[in-house]
C-alpha cells in the first residue's frame, strides 16, 4: 500500500508514532515513538531486549497511530505487519538519523562521542508493510484554541 504524501510530510516533520505490539496474554501495549519512512514502508527503531521486542517476535501485527505535529487533530491510523528486523549497525546509524532529525544531534550523546564511548545499547530497525491506511485528516482542525 502506498504511503500518502500528507503522512511523508509529517513524518518529516518530526510527526511521533503511537504504536501497538500484542503482549502474549492478549493485552495490548502502547508506545510512543519516532517514526521514519523508506519507499512505502513505515520504519520503527528500538533499543534491542526491550518487551516490544519480544512482542513483535511472537506476533508480527502492529498498529500506529502517526499524529500531524502542527494539527494534532489531523492524524493516521495505520495497520501492518513487521516483515523484516535489522539488527546490524544498520539500525544504529538509522537511531542516529532520526535524533538528529528529532533533537539535532547523535542519539544519546554529543557529536565528538561515538556510540561505544557512550555505552549506547545496541538497536534494531522494524521494517513495517502496510496493510491498511486510515486517514484522519481535518484542515479545520486547529491546534490553538479560539
Amino acid at each position: 500500500m502506498q504511503l500518502t504524501l500528507e503522512l511523508k510530510k509529517a513524518i518529516e516533520n518530526k510527526a511521533f508514532a503511537s504504536i501497538a505490539t500484542h503482549l502474549g496474554n492478549g493485552e495490548i501495549q502502547n508506545h510512543l515513538m519516532w517514526v521514519d519512512y523508506k519507499d512505502n514502508s513505515l520504519l520503527i527503531n528500538t533499543e534491542k531486549g526491550r518487551k516490544k521486542t519480544s512482542n513483535i517476535r511472537n506476533n508480527n501485527s502492529i498498529t500506529l497511530v502517526v499524529f500531524e505535529p502542527s494539527a494534532m487533530y489531523s492524524s493516521w491510523e495505520i495497520r501492518g505487519r513487521v516483515i523484516e528486523i535489522i539488527e546490524d549497525k544498520t539500525a544504529n546509524e538509522h537511531i542516529d538519523k532520526l535524533s538528529r532529525r528529532y533533537t539535532n544531534h547523535p542519539y544519546a550523546r554529543e557529536d565528538d562521542v561515538s556510540w561505544d564511548e557512550a555505552g549506547i545499547k545496541d538497536r534494531e530497525l522494524w521494517i513495517i508493510k502496510v496493510d491498511r491506511l486510515n486517514s484522519m485528516i481535518r484542515p479545520q482542525a486547529k491546534s490553538d484554541p479560539e
